[in-house]
């Protein structure tokens, strides 16, 4: 009788322990980290804090997230690797970096593609934005919304307005193949390198000049170590946050709604605010005079766009007709082909 009672004894204790481990599990907190290489004051952490805002606030502290700046999950590549493996949630890797991975997002790498903020938000998101997005997910992640790094200028300490001038100018490039051929298409010659190496660089003159966002010239002190900014406005830079699809697919149906959901209501919001992250920034130079800021006018700009043409026409049979899809989007008449 005794053994009895103690082996029934002995079963409940367990069923009590499990139905404890279950609960304990259900009430601990989904934790979302995401990282970038950008600082505190960059449009990428600014927007991973609003994110983080509103989706502890939908989840009712269900999920929590937690940013990672300046690299400390790792750089571009490092960051799209780890959430391919499934051991880092989510990450804003610049888009050229992404295409290191996949040849969706190659629309996107076409210099000159968008002449203005408002163009190229209208195709993401609409019919090709979720056809990039959508096609992305072969290679092992998700993009949950497009936000912005705005448009990247050049630095230099070799003034340029027209692509003649450009001819022999070292000028660093993200490793991207079609980055590398458009600015070698121009006449430069272009250096793919880390971020992380690019002043050094510049400061013991192995490059002339680089490329990126005012967020970026400013923060990492590239406008004092270069004697001019030529806003060549060559590309606008859609910002993807990345989610690994290894743990989307393990996230409940409620979970991933409330990170889509987030993901979406941070988009407008993260694009204001890094225009003005980016228009306050060039103010600074413009008061402060480290840099020389030579602004090109639009006939200026579709000089260096008519000498990349050969680019789109060799590419753009490779884009699966996205490019043409684009033209259509915004009303433009064919020219590349």
């Amino acid at each position: 009788m005794k053994k009895r009672f103690y082996a029934v004894f002995a079963v409940a204790t367990l069923v009590m322990a499990l139905f404890a481990a279950k609960a304990l599990a259900a009430s601990k907190p989904l934790v979302i980290r995401i990282g970038h290489v950008v600082t505190e004051e960059g449009g990428e952490h600014v927007g991973s804090l609003k994110f983080k805002e509103i989706l502890e606030k939908k989840s009712k502290g269900n999920i929590k997230v937690e940013v990672f700046p300046n690299g400390q999950m790792g750089q571009n590549r490092e960051l799209i690797e780890s959430m391919q493996a499934g051991v880092l949630e989510a990450g804003l890797p610049a888009l050229p970096a992404l295409g290191g991975f996949t040849d969706a997002t190659k629309v996107f790498d076409l210099l000159y593609l968008f002449n203005n903020r408002k163009e190229a938000e209208r195709v993401l998101d609409g019919p090709v934005g979720k056809r990039v997005a959508q096609a992305v997910e072969k290679s092992g992640v998700k993009i949950l919304a497009w936000w912005s790094q705005g448009f990247r200028e050049s630095t230099t300490n070799r003034k340029f307005t027209k692509p003649g001038e450009l001819k022999g100018l070292k000028i660093r490039v993200m490793d991207n193949p079609l980055h590398i051929e458009a600015w070698n298409t121009l006449g430069a010659s272009a250096i793919p390198m880390a971020f992380s190496e690019v002043l050094t660089s510049l400061q013991q003159g192995v490059l002339d000049a680089q490329e990126n966002p005012y967020q970026n010239i400013v923060q990492s002190g590239f406008d004092k170590v270069q004697k001019y900014i030529i806003e060549t406005g060559h590309l606008y830079g859609p910002l993807p946050l990345v989610f690994s699809l290894k743990i989307w697919n393990k996230l409940t149906p409620e979970q991933q709604k409330m990170l889509q959901e987030a993901a979406n209501e941070t988009k407008t919001w993260q694009r204001e605010e890094q225009e003005k992250i980016n228009t306050k920034l060039r103010d600074g130079i413009m008061k402060s005079k480290t840099s020389e800021v030579i602004q090109l006018s639009d006939a200026q700009k579709n000089e260096f766009r008519k000498m990349l043409l050969p680019v789109y026409k060799k590419h753009a049979p490779s884009m699966n007709g996205m490019l043409e899809e684009i033209y259509k989007e915004l009303g433009r008449k064919v020219d590349f082909k």
